[in-house]
Parts: C-alpha cells; structure tokens; sequence
C-alpha cells in the first residue's frame, strides 16, 4: 500500500518540538512492506490544512496518517480543518462526546483535575467531521478519527506521541498486517575507502539491479566508517537479488582494499 504521513503543529516548525512520530510511523509501515511516499509537515492554519489533505488526496495513496491537532485549546483546528477540505459537516459525534466525558469524569473523581463537567473547550473535541469514525484513545483524552474518502482511508490521530503509538498499534498495525507485502533491507559497515570513492560502481550496481535501493552512508568521517544498505519492496526473488548484489559490493570494497564489518 502506498502511505502518506501528515504531521501538523507550530511547535515542530519552529523547532521546539522534535518529530518523533513520523519517524517511528515510517519505521513500522516498511516493516510490513508498505511504501511510505511522502511525509509533509505543516503548521496548525486552516487553509493550509484544508488545502494540504485535498493535495495528498490527489496523488490518490490508500492510507493518510495524520498526526496532531486534536486538543482543546485554539490552535487545535486539524478536525475543523479537514472537514472543510473534504467539504464536510462538522457535528458532534456522541460516542466521542461519551468517552471524552468518562475521562474526565473519572480523573475529576481522582482528584487529577479541579474543574468538573463538559466545558466547551473539552467538548470541541467531541465535534468530528461529518460520516467519520471515532477511534478510542487508551491513554489519552481526544479520540482519533478514521474517514474514508474517494479511494483513500485517512486515520487522524494525535500528536501526543504515547497516544498515537498505543491507537497506531491498535488501529492501523492490523491493517498492515492483513494487507503485508516483502519487505527486504540487508548491509554492512566497510572503512578504508570513502564513499566518493565506491559512488562509480555503485552507480553500476544500481543499473544493472533497478529493482533494488542501493544505498552509502557515511558514518564517521570521510572513510572511517561507511555504511552499505539495500532495500527491496515487493520485489520477485527480492532475497536472493539482494545477497547477489551486496556480495558484488563485498568484492569490490575488498579489491580497493577496504576493510568489511558486517551488522551482528
């Protein structure tokens, strides 16, 4: 399945925040060999989300993942914002209304919270863009959402970054499982010779296997350390293609005289 990533916040553009989200999202969608084509990052504006989601639904990916934007206070217009790119309504879901309510009915009877009851900001979570599916958040407050919309699934979850690994592993890694696809990514580390130095015939390998990503690394200085991956989606006979062309890269490392270490 081809995946888009959408992280939306202020706070991750002006850098006080680090996105950790897409980072571990992209790891686990390759895992299971789906193709993660695109991550954009944007900040909490209307148009600018609007305008955004009818972009990535125009490159026409079978998964968006959303993320950040679900909360209480202003700045938090990702619901409000998606509902009028995709031209809908936005309501007051009562199955959201209800769970976000329980969470703070139960953490005012705890003593966590001094204020009682449904205000307006913590019912604004509740309002969810017309014909889409709340989906339940087990640590957090604000429910994500699911919609489907022309051929494309958009899951929206939160930015908190506990709360959306516990809905992305309850929600979306199910998906990814059922709909799995091969998934292949082999290397080594070599030093004595620089990455300028093996880019030529690395640039051969790539032509003489197109199906493949060969990829260099470096990891300490210009030789000390190089890294050599390749990766594979949905490649027929992918693992064997695989092995042949990083024993090609072994030989030519060893006859430039480099030295090889390969991942334990």
């Amino acid at each position: 399945m081809k995946v888009e990533l959408l992280i939306i916040g202020n706070e991750i553009l002006i850098g006080k925040t680090q996105d950790t989200n897409s980072n571990w999202m992209a790891k686990r969608i390759t895992k299971y060999g789906h193709h993660v084509k695109r991550i954009t990052t944007i900040g909490d504006e209307l148009e600018t989300i609007s305008n955004t989601i009818q972009k990535i639904l125009d490159r026409k990916p079978d998964i968006i993942i959303t993320s950040g934007g679900l909360g209480p206070t202003f700045d938090d217009m990702t619901l409000v914002a998606i509902a009028s790119g995709l031209k809908r309504k936005l309501e007051l879901n009562k199955r959201a209304y209800n769970s976000i309510k329980k969470v703070y009915d139960r953490a005012y009877k705890k003593g966590l919270l001094q204020l009682e009851g449904m205000t307006k900001e913590r019912e604004k979570m509740a309002y969810l863009p017309q014909d889409s599916t709340p989906l339940p958040n087990t640590v957090g407050t604000a429910p994500g959402v699911k919609i489907n919309e022309r051929n494309s699934t958009i899951f929206i979850l939160p930015g908190v970054p506990a709360e959306l690994k516990a809905m992305f592993r309850n929600i979306i890694v199910p998906i990814l499982k059922e709909k799995k696809g091969n998934f292949i990514e082999k290397g080594f580390l070599f030093s004595g010779i620089g990455e300028s130095q093996i880019a030529a015939y690395t640039n051969k390998l790539e032509k003489k296997y197109p199906q493949l990503w060969i990829k260099t690394h470096p990891k300490i200085g210009l030789s000390v350390q190089v890294e050599v991956s390749i990766t594979a989606f949905n490649v027929e006979d992918g693992e064997e293609l695989v092995d042949k062309a990083l024993n090609e890269i072994r030989e030519i490392v060893t006859k430039l005289n480099g030295k090889i270490k390969e991942r334990e």
